[in-house]
């Protein structure tokens, strides 16, 4: 699986600041949590330690709780350990598949217009589904399909269906 990582930062000699004697060094960092535990897990494979700081700063990162698996995370590693860690950058960017460039996306046009002309039709069949049901209350026959024939006489003479199923 291919990683995005930034530029490694400049040589540990030339960089200005602090770090506090701890012996930690920032190697990369990752754009997000799962990035920064997949590196993580492959510099510790190769036998050197690591640590992630997640980046505590990024708005709304109270919401999660102090993890909030999108937020930048700094990869840090052991001052000696800096170079061998660089190779194993260097590791992963040689042994990622290569990318390939495919095809653009077709347009999503024809898709749209089809959901347009779906919600146009069933619209327009539920009003006249509507109306004809509002003028099927008022009018003694409109549409002569949905109307008893008055010619042939129905079997019950008019009274009420009575399901014999349902009364036993």
């Amino acid at each position: 699986m291919p990683t995005r990582l930034q530029a490694p930062p400049p040589p540990a000699g030339t960089r200005s600041g602090g770090g506090g004697g701890s012996g930690w060094i920032q190697l990369v960092k990752a754009p997000d949590d799962i990035e920064a535990h997949l590196l993580a897990g492959r510099l510790a494979e190769a036998g050197i330690e690591v640590q992630t700081l997640p980046d505590q700063a990024a708005p709304g990162a109270w919401l999660y709780g102090g993890s909030n698996p999108w937020a930048p995370v700094r990869v840090l590693v052991r001052r000696r350990q800096l170079e061998e860690a660089r190779l194993v950058l260097v590791e992963i960017s040689w042994s990622g598949p290569a990318a390939e460039r495919g095809q653009p996306a077709p347009p999503r046009r024809p898709v749209r217009l089809l959901w347009w002309a779906t919600a146009i039709a069933l619209g327009i069949l539920f009003t006249a589904a509507a109306l004809l049901q509002a003028t099927r209350a008022t009018a003694a026959c409109v549409v002569p399909v949905f109307c008893d024939d008055p010619a042939q006489p129905s079997p019950d003479r008019g009274a009420p269906r009575v399901d014999q199923e349902v009364i036993r």
